[in-house]
């Protein structure tokens, strides 16, 4: 194609038509400014398709996180109220009018079950405050949240500030679950597991015997009034959000359709 503009251009001097030839000349330049322009156009418009690719993978890994925090939630928010439910039950025994000290180590004992806590939950919580937020800080760490636009980021961070918050509430529920736990637990002996019994019921029973019985009713019953106002907090904090993610999921799905 060079060669035959070069060509042109030629025969136009050799036959002395310069007139023509500077009207060739700029014609033949408009048409390369042309080409350069649609070639520009046509790589703009290949980013910005790679861009809302890239944007659309984000979106959907970002779904895939809010998701796994869902089930996290729902777990979680479930065994607080289970657990409420339980101290629910046990102070129905304990409010009846023939229950005494007796009632009350009875229970004490039998609960022991109950109290044991779970090294995956943590050691006394119903909740473990774990969030998914790989993807928001691939976003945030890379720059490439502001491929997003203006209005998403916005709420995608503010929505995550929101559950750090939340996370930080959760954990300090922990902090005081743990510390009444402990300061129940130390004073009774610890529940002998059916794989592996320390000692035989007769000295296990024995040793039950010798426990401050005034001390650990009293740190009995302010571990369940502890325990379940510290589920109500739970429970709202962790239906505050559900319910603030479910709207962010909903929102990411309906600009997936776009």
């Amino acid at each position: 194609m060079i060669k035959l503009f070069r060509k042109i251009r030629q025969s136009l001097l050799i036959e002395n038509k310069t007139g023509k030839y500077f009207e060739y000349a700029i014609g033949e330049i408009i048409l390369v400014v042309i080409g350069i322009l649609i070639a520009l156009q046509i790589n703009t418009w290949n980013e910005n398709r790679k861009n809302q690719e890239l944007v659309s993978v984000y979106k959907t890994e970002l779904i895939n996180d809010l998701l796994l925090d869902v089930s996290h939630f729902e777990f979680h928010l479930s065994h607080a109220k289970q657990e409420n439910k339980t101290i629910d039950s046990l102070r129905t025994i304990l409010h009846r009018s023939s229950s005494d000290k007796d009632t009350l180590n009875s229970v004490i004992r039998k609960s022991l079950t109950f109290f044991k806590r779970k090294p995956w939950i943590m050691l006394a919580t119903t909740e473990y405050p774990l969030v998914s937020d790989n993807t928001f800080q691939s976003l945030q760490n890379s720059g490439q949240i502001t491929l997003l636009d203006n209005k998403l980021q916005e709420e995608i961070v503010s929505f995550y500030g929101y559950t750090r918050k939340y996370s930080f509430m959760i954990e300090e529920i922990i902090t005081s679950k743990n510390d009444v736990y402990f300061e129940y637990i130390n004073n009774i002996p610890a529940m002998q597991s059916k794989g592996m019994n320390i000692v035989n019921q007769n000295l296990y029973n024995q040793v039950w015997n010798n426990v401050d019985w005034n001390s650990v009713q009293i740190k009995f019953i302010t571990l369940l009034n502890t325990y379940y106002e510290l589920n109500l907090k739970t429970i709202f904090f962790n239906d505050m959000r559900l319910y603030k993610t479910n709207i962010m999921i909903a929102q990411l799905k309906s600009d997936l359709k776009k």
